[in-house]
């Protein structure tokens, strides 16, 4: 766990697009008291003989996005909306309490953020309160202040039951909505910042429900079958503002990020009480969403991510690639379904205006005195792979889209845009529907199958898949029969492939030709701040994945050929589980738990280990360039290897059968 913490943290010592993944994490509580847990919920309406009724309303402001690429003077978040354009705060919890505090009644919003509730025919001052957070058949979250207190958000207003309204046995108020404010000097808690977050998770939920058909419902209310209706389980956030929640685990950069395992969302508020000018994220719609993918990765995905830097420009561990590149993408696809929706457009298009479609990280707000650009990350989810904003493929070599997380992003953004979209001239959507990503990215359809069943073309048949990547991705959705000529193009285009040839390749028994590095790459820090620098994923290494069934005699080998000035080859088993472990610690004599066993011999051709000792499942096993403080001309020579199990049975990579 420790050594997984320390995977995550790292991911901060370069500019991330998010936090990393890869494990849960342990906050350091400096708190004085010990946690309480979070107050009960109450969304369930109190019975009430001979009522009156009261309509209520609530909404929140926020502060808005303004967006054009290359507008560094104007980007950024701006001034509050006015009043006219305060957003309805749906299915939220809310009380309403008595002059003397007694919770008289209870319920929850409806969709357009209308509270409709009985009360006692009594005369008297009430108070409606709502909260952040819902727990229905419509959205399952909790916004909360801080982990020691679990409090939800709450905005309150009174009200007055008059002689005249008993009479009438109805009041509506609605007209004058309960507003949670956007602006620190108004209210310094800035509950619009936790209304927003929450909206964000409605929006992902009615998203997905939308496009994996299941958001049937009768007579308004929705389907009981859970092949009729989709709703994620519940989340937890954090968020408080002008507050840096990584400060929970002793550190003070500024970072959202989500802890696997643990169902919980942090997001950042600020640093020391600003919220003008530092970064912020509760109004980065793009921040939230893109945490809230990880969410759904980790439940009803697979996730194997092993956390770690990532900067958009940069070639990285295949898993973290595809589960970065996978939260970026989501967003991207949210937010252009909301703007749909919203004008009454088709969902799988490319938006006219360019904040829907792009990734958009911002510090404070304008007119707060942050300094241009006041966007910190902005990137075009349907650019070309060409495109150098935050990274380009065209030098790459075919398949290396697998390990650049901003490559993974575009490329199921734009396969999922429809034909008749063009993301450049001549340059088709690939006609591929977020369902049918759905059914390989969580095994899901309406027919029965889920994550505990899911269909046999999917990333969550772990007994079969257990390591996603986007090269798996692409091959189990071309298995399913939805590939297009246009989808092919795309994938060309980002130089990724529908194989595992190039990550997690399947070793089995058989006859193959050698398997050559030509070649070398120097070991770079993807970052000044880095401190360490890195193997090239691609071109310095091969991982597949290895079955091992429990026999202690069990052996490894590598034999392999090296011509001119060729690499020196290593031979390490890694657990299915890793985080990859770098030369510049292994020469400085750490250690990996995450390693099984290892051979790194110098001056043979041979590598061998034994897997005595370990029991059954899966392995990764990656043959790897020792390019430790070698220059490319050290390594320009070419190294071909084969497999062996034993001393002559030779292994060969393949698809999973």
């Amino acid at each position: 766990m420790k050594s997984r913490i320390l995977a995550a943290a790292i991911c901060i010592l370069s500019l991330s697009i998010t936090a990393c993944g890869g494990g849960g994490f342990s906050p350091n509580d400096y708190a004085s008291k010990p946690a309480s847990a979070e107050p009960a919920y109450y969304g369930t309406p109190k019975p009430i003989n001979d009522p009156l009724i009261v309509t209520a309303s609530a909404k929140f402001l926020y502060r808005g996005l303004s967006f054009t690429p290359g507008a560094d003077t104007t980007n950024g978040i701006g001034s509050v909306v006015s009043l006219a354009n305060a957003v309805p705060i749906p299915f939220a919890e809310f009380h309403v309490y008595d002059s003397s505090g007694n919770r008289v009644q209870q319920g929850e919003t409806n969709t357009s953020g209308l509270a409709t509730f009985s009360l006692p025919k009594i005369t008297g001052t009430y108070t409606f309160k709502v909260f952040s957070r819902a727990y229905n058949n419509y959205l399952k979250v909790s916004v909360l202040e801080d982990i020691y207190s679990n409090t939800p958000y709450s905005i309150s207003k009174n009200f007055v039951i008059s002689a005249s309204d008993i009479s009438n046995a109805a009041k509506d108020i609605s007209n004058d909505p309960l507003i949670a404010e956007a602006n620190e000097s108004i209210s310094s808690k800035i509950e619009g910042g936790a209304f927003n977050i929450m909206y964000n998770v409605l929006l992902a939920n009615e998203y997905i429900r939308r496009n994996i058909n299941k958001n049937g419902t009768v007579a308004g209310v929705p389907e009981a079958d859970t092949n009729k209706w989709w709703v994620a389980e519940k989340v937890t956030i954090f968020w408080k503002a002008g507050f840096n929640p990584y400060t929970y685990f002793n550190s003070s950069t500024p970072l959202s990020f989500y802890s696997p395992g643990e169902r919980k969302l942090y997001i950042l508020g600020g640093v020391n009480g600003d919220v003008k000018v530092s970064d912020t994220d509760h109004f980065d719609d793009s921040v939230v969403l893109h945490e809230y993918g990880h969410f759904l990765e980790d439940v009803y995905g697979n996730s194997e991510s092993p956390g770690g830097s990532h900067t958009g420009n940069f070639i990285i561990d295949a898993r973290l690639a595809w589960s970065e590149g996978w939260a970026n993408y989501l967003q991207g696809a949210i937010l252009t379904g909301a703007d749909a929706k919203e004008n009454s457009a088709s969902e799988d298009r490319i938006p006219t205006t360019k904040k829907y479609h792009y990734y958009v990280d911002t510090y404070g707000y304008r007119g707060g005195g942050c300094s241009n650009p006041c966007v910190n990350i902005a990137f075009n989810l349907a650019a070309q792979g060409t495109d150098v904003v935050p990274d380009s493929v065209s030098s790459d070599l075919p398949g290396t889209g697998t390990f650049r997380e901003v490559s993974i992003a575009r490329t199921l953004y734009k396969s999922t845009r429809n034909i008749a979209s063009t993301y450049a001239p001549g340059k088709e959507g690939g006609g591929i529907s977020f369902g049918s990503v759905w059914k390989v990215f969580a095994g899901e359809d309406t027919s029965g199958h889920n994550r505990s069943n899911p269909l046999p073309y999917s990333l969550v048949n772990t007994s079969k898949y257990p390591i996603p990547n986007a090269g798996l991705f692409n091959w189990l959705l071309d298995q399913i029969g939805v590939a297009t000529t246009e989808w092919n193009d795309i994938l060309a285009e980002e130089k990724q492939n529908k194989t595992t040839k190039d990550y997690a390749y399947f070793l089995t028994p058989a006859t193959c030709a050698a398997v050559s590095f030509v070649g070398g790459a120097e070991e770079t820090k993807m970052a000044v701040r880095d401190p360490i620098r890195r193997s090239h994923q691609q071109m310095n290494n091969d991982f597949y994945l290895y079955w091992h069934d429990g026999n202690s005699a069990t052996t490894l080998k590598l034999d392999y050929t090296p011509t001119g000035n060729a690499p020196n080859l290593d031979l390490i088993l890694y657990y299915g589980s890793y985080v990859y472990f770098e030369d510049d610690y292994w020469y400085s004599n750490y250690k990996s738990p995450y390693i099984a066993k290892q051979s790194r011999s110098v001056g043979t051709t041979s590598e061998t280990i034994s897997l005595s000792g370990l029991p059954a499942g899966f392995y990764v096993l990656n043959v790897k360039i020792n390019a430790y403080e070698k220059t490319q001309g050290e390594m320009n020579g070419t190294s071909s290897y084969k497999i062996y199990k034993g001393a002559s049975q030779q292994l060969c990579g393949t698809e999973q059968p």
